[in-house]
């Protein structure tokens, strides 16, 4: 697998822990709810399975707390979940609260004690052998992409580029990252890396910023997530991949 270098590890210990209510770029997000994510992580998250237990195609996601489901009122609302019932796969929901590429979290992120960044969940990801791989987000990491483009650009592209290595037939969907604020030009340039990396792996690309996926009247009282309304939206935005 390849390897961040030496500056890559200085963007990994610039982590947050609070979800997508992380500082994004020039916009500096709320507070995050105390105990908000871990307790959605305690009702509603599963573990990996490693396998199907029906005769369903699998779908692996790889993302944040907007993959994890934050925001949905149920398991079955979130948009992961949705994407994959749409398609008549079974869902491996890998996402993570508080997660990036490069960013790691801990338990007000992702509530657990430690999860990964999605470069370090790719191994996770072979292991299940999906026939699809969604990865998705990347607005963790726009405070590190505005003080190091550069490394968490080769994150990007060593995550696309490691997937497809060891998944040569598998379909492969890069989506862009969202946001609830302003679609700024740090925003813009991040999703571009996204877009190039996955041009590179021939992985299909998905905007969420073009327009933005996320309007005002689907944003949570917390500032950072959205509701069922913004999952079904964020669904039918991925499902344009599938089409």
């Amino acid at each position: 697998m390849n390897k961040l270098g030496a500056a890559g590890l200085v963007v990994l210990a610039l982590a947050t822990a609070g979800g997508v209510a992380g500082a994004f770029a020039n916009n500096e997000a709320p507070a995050p709810v105390p105990g908000q994510v871990q307790s959605y992580y305690e009702a509603h998250a599963t573990k990996p399975t490693l396998r199907s237990p029906t005769p369903r195609p699998v779908i692996a996601f790889i993302g944040d707390s907007y993959t994890q489901g934050v925001g949905a009122s149920a398991k079955g609302t979130r948009w992961a979940e949705q994407v994959a019932a749409s398609l008549g796969m079974y869902a491996e929901n890998l996402g993570r609260g508080g997660t990036g590429y490069v960013t790691v979290a801990g338990k007000n992120g992702c509530g657990l004690d430690v999860c990964p960044n999605y470069l370090q969940m790719v191994p996770q990801v072979i292991k299940i052998k999906p026939t699809t791989v969604v990865v998705a987000g990347g607005q963790n990491d726009f405070q590190a992409f505005a003080k190091d483009s550069a490394s968490v650009t080769a994150a990007v592209e060593n995550t696309f580029t490691d997937l497809r290595a060891a998944l040569p037939n598998t379909k492969i969907v890069a989506v862009g990252p969202s946001t609830p604020w302003t679609v700024d030009a740090s925003v813009v340039a991040f999703d571009l890396a996204v877009q190039r990396a996955a041009r590179k792996v021939d992985a299909t690309y998905v905007s969420l910023i073009e327009p933005n996926v996320i309007t005002k009247d689907v944003i949570l009282k917390d500032g950072a997530h959205v509701n069922d309304v913004g999952h079904k939206a964020l669904a039918e935005r991925v499902l344009t991949a599938f089409r």
